[in-house]
């Protein structure tokens, strides 16, 4: 009897956290834009080979400043045009390779997402990540081109992105990347293969975690359905 209660309460939590999770989906972004920022830093000092590097990535660093500089204080259409500059000057470092061409694509992607044009960047996320295979960077892109693709209602890529970053051991958000793969399959009727990413979290060094306490609560609920053994 308790433990049927139990598991009625975990299943009820669980249906208002995937709730306040897609309410509130926009709000998430900002840890995937306060991740990108704090990696960054990190990647220029490992990735400045040349004075030539060195200087394109401080004109990419300007140009975010511009962007960025008491930014939270601007009425929307100023914020709006000092996007537009933005944009336009990336432009001749998009072509890039390397660091200076990821790490424009990176801002030129947070700028076009902001603006939820969702299609640009995915494309441009995935370009970064294409830049900078096998480095940290990737799973941020790759988990970013994931939310894009779920904007765009593209399920399916949604899926493929977030076991990208899900799968790479350098990511430090790996059990959310889990978490998200594991909601989609639930969303395309896998639940065989939802409960399988959902039981992964729980083999993650830190899977003590807000996210694996989602994961189980849904397995629960997946069997209290009968959608799984």
């Amino acid at each position: 009897m308790n433990a049927a209660l139990n598991g009625e309460t975990k299943s009820s939590n669980s249906q208002k956290l995937g709730a306040f999770l897609s309410k509130n989906r926009m709000g998430l972004l900002v840890f995937l834009c306060v991740l990108v920022v704090g990696v960054v830093a990190y990647a220029v000092a490992f990735s400045i080979h040349s004075s030539s590097v060195k200087k394109n990535l401080d004109v990419v660093e300007m140009i975010e400043f511009s962007l960025m500089k008491d930014a939270v204080e601007l009425e929307e259409s100023v914020i709006a045009s000092r996007q537009e500059t933005a944009l336009s000057n990336l432009e001749p470092y998009l072509k890039k390779g390397g660091i200076v061409g990821a790490r424009a694509d990176m801002l030129a992607a947070d700028i076009r997402m902001q603006r939820k044009e969702w299609d640009a960047s995915r494309e441009l996320w995935l370009s970064a990540a294409a830049k900078r295979k096998k480095t940290y960077l990737a799973p941020i892109c790759n988990f970013n081109a994931a939310v894009c693709s779920e904007e765009l209602g593209d399920a399916e890529a949604a899926l493929e992105y977030y076991l990208l970053a899900a799968e790479d051991v350098g990511f430090a958000v790996r059990s959310r990347a889990y978490f998200e793969g594991g909601r989609l399959k639930e969303t395309l009727g896998d639940f065989e293969g939802a409960a399988s990413l959902y039981e992964q979290i729980a083999s993650l060094e830190y899977s003590s975690d807000v996210w694996n306490d989602l994961a189980q609560t849904r397995l629960i609920a997946l069997r209290t359905e009968g959608k799984i053994q």
